[in-house]
């Protein structure tokens, strides 16, 4: 090329006299030239392990060689493969070849080793073996079954952390957000594993109902209204609310902003079992989204006696629990990031991936690129209240948290039947739920031994937060919130505990019935 250019330059300059066509001539033999010398380096000579499958052909070269071949000589000698390079080498050696490179310097040539390989799988059903390298640069390379996994994604819970870090990790599964789907693949198969997130019922709501509230465009509002269906979908208010506010007078609108005054204080209080409003306030809950499901709702096919039993041998046999709990020693932050990382592992060994493989994978994990930073810059957003807002919702008074820790009761007793061993916690004030699926009991049960330690040490962290509220002996919330001593309690009629976990009969229910008449 370099050759029949130069001789069309000599003839251009003496046939044609023209000084632009001579310029553009030389403008070529400068960018080839450059393109040789990035190509071609003395000084670092490696040498390339070349393997490739196509056919019965097997072979290792030398890459100057093939260098000689592209450029028509040059001297020898190659530093390393940039993306352009992969892809002359796939067109060279053909579409349907296993291509793998490995770079080790000429003077380490007789310690080579072994490269490892890594199956790369599309979803249009291609595979190939790749190193950990070229598997991070071709987002095309999926690991896992879509069909096989199952991630209830529960709002204002951490969800938006796992789900962008499952994918950035290109793992393929299905998601169920923001209500879950209890189709028959749950049942039947092929799901056959399910991820789910857990944070504290009372912070959930909270942070569902300020979450909620800061979404919706207020009077006055600077923000640029969006209309579903009608805005730009590339700039939906849930990934940028300090820009952008949900238009529109919908019910759950009127509720946060006009009936509650976005102060969850006022509903929270009103969902005590005592109060006057409790129906009604059960009732508007059902219309803030995230706050209207809770934990029992999402996995109630696994805690109903009358459903799970349909769940075959084909169905699901796995469950994951993510957990989000603040930790005193990690300066009152939650251990996400590093639960996640665990069950990225989990779905890498669960897909056939060997540990050489895994480490390999997460060893060559790229930098933190811009657009990463836009995912965490959306997740930060999706977790925060309203620190965006210039309006800062009061905080959770303690007799509305009183409320709602019992109001979601039944929550906190699934997570106590995920413990498995309780005793040095005194969680005694709540009871695990009787009658359920055996694989509520293993949701902690997955990774090494740190990972479910630290699992469950964080639902026991939820339950003991909410103990004292938990603790119906104590009377009515007002009495705990008031620290009134002494108080006389029906509970002291109540058959033992024991009685009650053969009886199946719920604590709170017992309770509730004596104090209200059963009404």
């Amino acid at each position: 090329l370099t050759l029949w250019c130069h001789q069309d330059c000599q003839h251009r300059m003496i046939f044609s006299g023209s000084n632009k066509r001579v310029g553009y001539c030389a403008l070529v033999l400068v960018t080839i030239a450059a393109i040789s010398v990035f190509l071609i380096d003395c000084e670092n000579s490696s040498l390339w392990s070349i393997s490739t499958t196509a056919g019965n052909v097997s072979e290792v070269r030398n890459v100057s060689s093939l260098t000689s071949t592209l450029l028509g000589g040059g001297e020898k000698g190659h530093e390393e493969i940039d993306d352009d390079e992969e892809i002359a080498l796939d067109y060279f050696l053909g579409p349907d070849s296993k291509l793998t490179v490995n770079r080790t310097p000429i003077q380490n040539r007789t310690n080579v080793e072994k490269e490892i390989l890594i199956p790369c799988n599309t979803t249009k059903g291609s595979s190939t073996l790749v190193n950990a390298t070229q598997f991070w640069r071709r987002k095309a390379c999926k690991i896992g079954d879509a069909k096989s996994v199952q991630f209830f994604h529960l709002g204002k819970g951490g969800g938006s952390t796992i789900y962008f870090q499952l994918l950035d990790y290109h793992l393929v599964f299905e998601r169920s957000h923001p209500s879950p789907n209890f189709d028959s693949k749950l049942f039947k198969g092929p799901t056959t594993t399910l991820i789910f997130n857990i944070r504290d019922p009372v912070d959930r709501f909270v942070s569902a109902f300020n979450w909620r509230s800061l979404l919706y465009c207020r009077d006055g509002d600077k923000r640029k209204p969006y209309f579903k269906g009608k805005s730009n979908s590339r700039y939906p208010p849930y990934l940028y609310p300090d820009k952008v506010c949900l238009a529109g007078n919908k019910t759950e609108k009127i509720l946060l902003h006009e009936e509650y005054q976005s102060d969850p204080n006022p509903l929270g209080e009103a969902l005590c079992e005592d109060s006057p409003n409790f129906a009604y306030a059960s009732e508007k809950v059902k219309n803030i989204a995230h706050a209207r499901l809770s934990l029992n709702d999402w996995l109630s096919f696994l805690i109903d006696p009358d459903i799970y039993p349909a769940i075959t041998t084909t169905g699901i046999n796995k469950v994951m629990a993510i957990t989000t709990e603040p930790r005193v020693e990690n300066n009152n932050t939650s251990l996400l990031d590093w639960h996640t990382q665990q069950a990225i592992i989990e779905l890498y060994s669960d897909s056939g991936l060997s540990s050489d493989q895994i480490d390999d994978i997460m060893k060559h994990k790229p930098q933190v690129n811009a657009k990463s930073e836009k995912k965490s810059e959306m997740m930060t957003l999706s977790s925060i209240s309203s620190s965006t807002s210039k309006l800062t919702p009061p905080p959770l008074r303690t007799l509305g948290e009183c409320c709602l820790a019992r109001f979601f009761h039944d929550d906190y007793r699934l997570m106590k039947t995920m413990i498995l061993d309780d005793r040095e916690e005194n969680l005694t004030s709540v009871l695990p739920l009787a009658d359920v699926h055996s694989l509520v009991k293993t949701a902690c049960s997955w990774g090494n031994d740190e990972q479910r330690t630290s699992c469950m040490r964080d639902l026991a962290s939820m339950i003991k937060r909410r103990a004292e509220f938990l603790d119906y002996s104590r009377g009515s919330c007002e009495n705990v919130v008031g620290v009134v001593k002494n108080v006389s309690s029906p509970l002291s009629s109540l058959p033992s505990e024991k009685v009650v976990r053969e009886a199946e009969v719920d604590l709170g229910t017992i309770y509730y019935n004596q104090t209200t008449g059963g009404k």
